[in-house]
C-alpha cells in the first residue's frame, strides 16, 4: 500500500513494515556541486526527511540504507551527519545501516540516497482525520541556501515527536518540495474527506525543501492548546464531508 510519502508492506500477523526514502544531488562539498554546503549538514537533512516521514507514518526505525554516487572518502562526512540525525530515533544507527559507495568512476558532484525501514508497532498513521478536524502547519517552509541546521523556525525531529505526542493530533505529514497545501490535500484524500481552505497564503504553495514544515490535522478542541504550545503555526483549513475534486 502506497501512502503519502511512504510505502506500507503488510506483514501478516506481525507489525506492518513502513519504508521511506529521500535523495540529494548537487548539494555538498564537491567541485561540481551547484550549492556548496558542509557535507555533514547534507547528511543531517538527508536523514531528517526520511526519518520524519517514517515517524509521521507510525514507523519505528529498524534499518537504514545509504547509497552514495561518490567515493568512500567523500561519503564519510555525509554519513557522519546521517548518523548524528538518526540518533534522535535510534541509539546506535551505525549498527543498523548498510552503505555502498562509488568505487570505479571518479565523481565531482554529490549524489546520495537514503532508505529507512521501520515497523508500525502501534499501527500505520494514515487516514485518521475526521470531519470537522482543523488543518494546520508548523514550521517555516524553506529550501536551498535558506535552509540552516541551526534554524529554529523550521521543523525537525524533536518538534515532530512533540507534535505526535500532543493530545488531539490526527494525521501528520512532513512537507517537502510540493509544499504544505499538497500534503494537506493528501491527508484529506487518505481520510476520504474534503479540504476546505481558510487561507490562500503563498506560504501554502512554497517548497518546504527538506521537511522544514509539517502539515497536520487535529481535533478542534485541541487547537487552543496547540496554539499555546507551538510557534510558527499556519492555518490551512477544515476537513469536510466528501472528497476533494
Amino acid at each position: 500500500m502506497s501512502g503519502r510519502d511512504f510505502l506500507v508492506v503488510p506483514n501478516g500477523q506481525e507489525d506492518d513494515i513502513v519504508i521511506t526514502c529521500d535523495s540529494i544531488g548537487g548539494i555538498g562539498g564537491l567541485s561540481g556541486d551547484f550549492l556548496s554546503v558542509d557535507p555533514s549538514v547534507v547528511g543531517h537533512f538527508l536523514a531528517r526527511v526520511a526519518l520524519m516521514e517514517l515517524l509521521a507514518a507510525g514507523g519505528e526505525l529498524v534499518a537504514l540504507s545509504c547509497t552514495f554516487a561518490i567515493n568512500e572518502q567523500d561519503a564519510a562526512p555525509i554519513l557522519k551527519g546521517v548518523f548524528a540525525e538518526a540518533r534522535h530515533v535510534h541509539p546506535y544507527p551505525e549498527r543498523i545501516t548498510i552503505v555502498t559507495t562509488e568505487k570505479n568512476i571518479p565523481t565531482v558532484q554529490t549524489g546520495v540516497g537514503i532508505t529507512c525501514i521501520g515497523k508500525a508497532k502501534d499501527g500505520v498513521r494514515t487516514g485518521l482525520s475526521r470531519i470537522g478536524d482543523v488543518v494546520l502547519a508548523v514550521g517555516n517552509p524553506k529550501v536551498g541556501a535558506l535552509v540552516k541546521l541551526t534554524d529554529t523556525e523550521i521543523a525537525d525531529i524533536p518538534l515532530l515527536r512533540r507534535l505526535l505526542a500532543q493530545p488531539g493530533i490526527r494525521d501528520v505529514a512532513p512537507a517537502g518540495s510540493k509544499g504544505i497545501l499538497y500534503e494537506a490535500q493528501a491527508m484529506a484524500e487518505a481520510a476520504k474527506l474534503r479540504l476546505q481552505c481558510s487561507s490562500d497564503s503563498s506560504i501554502l504553495h512554497k517548497s518546504a525543501g527538506p521537511a522544514t514544515a509539517i502539515a497536520f490535522s487535529c481535533d478542534p478542541a485541541a487547537v487552543a492548546t496547540i496554539e499555546d504550545t507551538f510557534a510558527n503555526l499556519v492555518a490551512i483549513g477544515v476537513f469536510k464531508e466528501g472528497a476533494n475534486t
